[in-house]
């Protein structure tokens, strides 16, 4: 994440991941994936978006997916057990939500303030660091292959809410 002003949009999270070896993009992870018939990937999702406008923020993109039923919370995915443990478990789109009660978010970096202020993450980077302190996964690249490998990723919304399937690891 960019150490003034985290990000703004979904590309500068990807270049960021991949600066920090996280992942090199979303966009290869699912395509692993979509090389064994699982899912049918992030990228088709913001073409469509693309088709009727771009995409600036993360924001859009996941009222997007959310509207086409493919996630439902970011933070189950990126930090399960301490959302499991302390019982905040909530959705992006709600954080967005409450939000927006009190003026409009552009931004993820909106949400993940919000969200920091909740205690609950600071910037993805940190979250995905925290899942690997943890021992759950080093990477979401590893947190998909390990899911597909266990045969419980049959579409993205599994992919991004293993909060159960991690149960059953």
């Amino acid at each position: 994440m960019q150490t003034v002003g985290l990000i703004h949009t979904l590309e500068q999270c990807l270049n960021r991941m991949q600066t920090v070896g996280l992942i090199h993009t979303l966009e290869q992870c699912l395509n692993r994936m979509q090389t064994v018939g699982l899912i049918h990937t992030l990228e088709q999702c913001l073409n469509r978006m693309q088709t009727v406008g771009l995409i600036h923020t993360l924001e859009q993109c996941l009222n997007r997916m959310q509207t086409v039923g493919l996630i439902h919370t970011l933070e189950q995915c990126l930090n399960p057990l301490r959302m499991q443990t302390v019982g905040l478990i909530h959705t992006l789109e709600q954080c967005l939500n409450r939000m927006q009660t009190v003026g409009l978010i552009h931004t993820l970096e909106q949400c993940l303030n919000r969200m920091q202020t909740m205690g609950l993450i600071h910037t993805l980077e940190q979250c995905l660091n925290r899942m690997q302190t943890v021992g759950l996964i080093h990477t979401l690249e590893q947190c998909l292959n390990r899911m597909q490998t266990v045969g419980l990723i049959h579409t993205l919304e599994q992919c991004l809410n293993p909060l159960r399937s991690v149960l059953s690891f």
